[in-house]
């Protein structure tokens, strides 16, 4: 009668054990969905793999190269690429500027501005020499950084592009801009047309240093410098907004704009928020690894950061910078240099290839691969 009441309770144990074991077996079963990896695009190969920067412009794609400017416009899911020849140089070391109309770079002395809806077309494009307009002019100082525009050009047609020139009362070289507003109209065929409206010689009331980012935003152009953090706007005002903070990147965010920064003398780096035209409060303090990321603003909603071919999803906030390292594969040892989304999907630009992949599976982070 033990017996019976010993192997009675363990029935119930058993059958659990049993019930376990069979969920265990069905749970081994379950198939986990494969990752989607980058793919490399077809039309980006062997001497055009180089890849400075991209633009999305409505439902078109712009991609600067080493030595060819090119166009992806999607219709109907399909692509068509289009390639031309640019005239810049040194795209290695200079990210040359791109807006929804027109892209620019640099050549020696000579300062190009081309169409983007026809850059090959004659007469379509303008190209000044500097030192025509400042004879004071000794050398372009663009912003030497594979993640960051080597100078600036907004969506209301101007630009603004650090240089060196002589100063005769000190004899050194110092820092100057030269503004410059264009236009775009209509030439034969529907074509555009760049149009020189005016120039303007910007000089800051600080001598020397090196211009380390720029970037234009809503009729005004943001400038890191050695000194500090400048607002410039397109009628050439120049604002001293935040001395000593470098500024190495910013972006737009949910609304908000945001930039962030290393202080010249204590070394520290901080996520400033804009406040006005005239002010930014201090949202976070940052380790120095926010210095290594290059940021990039694919929507208001979705804010992405790289680091050689790592690719993170960042989210700012009040006291915090929240960063998740996103799925890569596909990706792993190329440097990444710039990150654009048209439509439904995102491309990536690298030293080595462009890549892409929906955006439907853009947010698969490297935690829950390994799970």
């Amino acid at each position: 009668m033990k017996q019976l009441i010993t192997i009675k309770h363990l029935l119930p144990v058993l059958c659990l054990s049993l019930l376990f074991s069979s969920c265990k077996k069905e749970l081994d079963e379950v198939e986990v969905d494969p990752i989607v990896a980058w793919e490399v695009h077809d039309k980006f190969l062997y001497s055009q793999r180089y890849i400075a920067n991209l633009y999305g412009a409505n439902d078109k794609l712009l991609v600067l190269g080493m030595n060819l400017f090119s166009t992806i416009t999607l219709e109907a899911g399909q692509e068509d690429v289009k390639h031309y020849m640019h005239p810049f140089n040194n795209v290695s070391h200079n990210k040359h500027p791109i807006s929804s109309r027109i892209f620019g770079g640099t050549n020696g002395r000579f300062l190009y501005f081309k169409s983007v809806n026809n850059p090959v077309t004659s007469g379509s494009g303008i190209l000044l020499d500097i030192g025509d307009i400042d004879p004071q002019f000794r050398d372009f100082r663009l912003v030497l950084s594979n993640s960051s525009e080597s100078f600036a050009i907004s969506e209301n047609h101007v630009a603004l592009v650090p240089y060196t020139y002589l100063n005769e009362q000190t004899g050194r070289h110092s820092l100057r801009y030269l503004l410059v507003k264009l236009a775009v109209e209509p030439n034969y065929f529907e074509d555009d047309k760049i149009v020189l409206k005016e120039t303007r010689i910007l000089t800051p009331a600080e001598e020397g240093g090196y211009v380390r980012y720029m970037r234009s935003h809503q009729g005004n152009f943001f400038v890191g410098t050695d000194w500090g953090f400048y607002r410039i706007t397109e009628n050439g005002e120049i604002h001293f907004q935040m001395p000593d903070q470098v500024a190495f990147t910013s972006f737009e965010h949910k609304g908000e704009l945001y930039t962030m920064a290393r202080h010249g003398r204590k070394q520290n780096h901080s996520l400033f928020r804009s406040m006005s035209d005239h002010g930014w409060s201090l949202d976070a303090q940052l380790g120095n690894t926010a210095e290594w990321l290059s940021y990039h603003a694919i929507s208001n909603e979705i804010l992405l950061a790289s680091y050689n071919s790592q690719i993170f999803e960042v989210e700012p906030g009040i006291d915090k910078l929240n960063v998740r390292e996103l799925d890569n594969t596909g990706l792993e040892g190329h440097a990444i240099t710039s990150i654009a989304m048209i439509g439904d999907k995102v491309y990536i630009g690298t030293q080595s290839g462009m890549f892409s992949k929906a955006a439907e599976h853009l947010l698969t982070y490297k935690e829950e691969e390994k799970k």
